[in-house]
């Protein structure tokens, strides 16, 4: 990319710049702004350009000037034109969440990368005509949750590719690329990253990144009752696990009549609502589903989350009886001492 170092190379083989007498200097028009920057040089070198060229590049003449006579002359000229591909990166999940972009690691997200600026044609630098897009995956360590891009960046990436056309590109992805050796607790950050190529003296450039959180899937499990289990007086205190809550999500112990929880209605006996910017576990004890079960019968507990990402069960659910009413087996007997009329 053409744009701060911009070598000109001084012909002067014209002998007004091989004599003592003449002074010599690189006048930059920048076309874009019109601002006009004289640079006095060497008969015979080069130098950086200085002014960084801007849009519509810059037109760079070699003057020399007869000290004596102070007649210039105008030795050389040239048009370069400035190049700087430009570019944008959008994360879309399906979290909501204004912060920034997160999601859960078995669900959707897509990448729209924007790219301006690049030329076509016959004989320019790959600079020019490609950018490179890089893919990097890094994992939380425990009780971590946001990582330093630039440590991230400096990993080999899990994916590179040139993008060699302006306009969005898109990149849809059905799940996160994050590795665990539970995949449904594989937790991170994926960051995109988009380099303006080598050019010369310039070095690659990243032009643009961003970033998606990913977030494990919760879980959990009920102690205290076991399925099939038959209640004959006060029920047990029960306690709730719950692993790796999302940060925006409620979670709820149901209970149900039957032996099912779908198509049935269910009562709320314990609610955990939460909303912060990181996940969460916890314990809970539920010491009043005594309170909700008024008759004898089957009933099913179940412990389950709602998030942006729908209902879901965080255990299989417990199924159990409640059996109080006492059965009294009575025989009336007769004792006579053969007294009686």
């Amino acid at each position: 990319m053409k744009t701060s170092c911009l070598l000109i190379a001084l012909l002067t083989s014209n002998a007004f710049g091989q004599a003592s007498s003449y002074v010599n200097f690189v006048r930059q028009n920048q076309q874009g702004s019109g601002v006009i920057w004289d640079m006095p040089v060497a008969a015979v070198g080069a130098a950086p350009s200085a002014l960084v060229l801007g849009t519509g590049g810059a037109l760079f003449q070699l003057w020399t000037v007869n000290q004596t006579t102070a007649k210039d002359y105008l030795l050389d000229q040239k048009l370069v034109g400035a190049y700087l591909p430009t570019a944008d990166i959008q994360i879309t999940t399906l979290d909501p969440y204004a912060g920034y972009p997160r999601t859960r690691v078995d669900q959707p997200f897509s990448v729209q990368i924007n790219v301006g600026g690049l030329l076509s044609g016959t004989g320019l630098p790959d600079a020019a005509t490609k950018v490179l897009l890089e893919q990097h995956i890094a994992s939380y360590a425990t009780g971590q949750s946001t990582l330093d891009p630039a440590v991230v960046a400096a990993n080999s990436p899990l994916y590179s590719g040139f993008i060699a056309t302006n306009g969005p590109t898109v990149l849809k992805f059905a799940a996160s690329s994050l590795k665990a050796t539970d995949p449904t607790k594989a937790t991170g950050e994926e960051h995109f990253i988009v380099h303006a190529l080598a050019d010369g003296i310039l070095t690659q450039t990243q032009i643009a990144s961003a970033h998606v959180q990913v977030l494990p899937i919760a879980s959990g499990s009920i102690t205290g009752i076991v399925s099939g289990q038959k209640i004959r007086f006060q029920t047990p205190t029960i306690q709730l696990n719950l692993n790796d809550l999302y940060p925006r999500s409620d979670t709820y112990f149901m209970l149900y009549p039957g032996s099912s929880v779908n198509g049935v209605t269910g009562t709320i006996v314990a609610a955990y609502p939460m909303d912060r910017t990181a996940t969460q576990s916890t314990i809970i004890s539920v010491n009043d589903l005594d309170t909700k079960l008024t008759k004898d019968g089957t009933y099913t507990v179940a412990l389950m989350s709602q998030t942006v990402y729908g209902l879901e069960l965080l255990a299989p659910p417990i199924t159990f009886t409640v059996s109080r009413t006492l059965s009294v087996n009575a025989t009336q007997v007769n004792f006579s001492d053969g007294s009686a009329p």
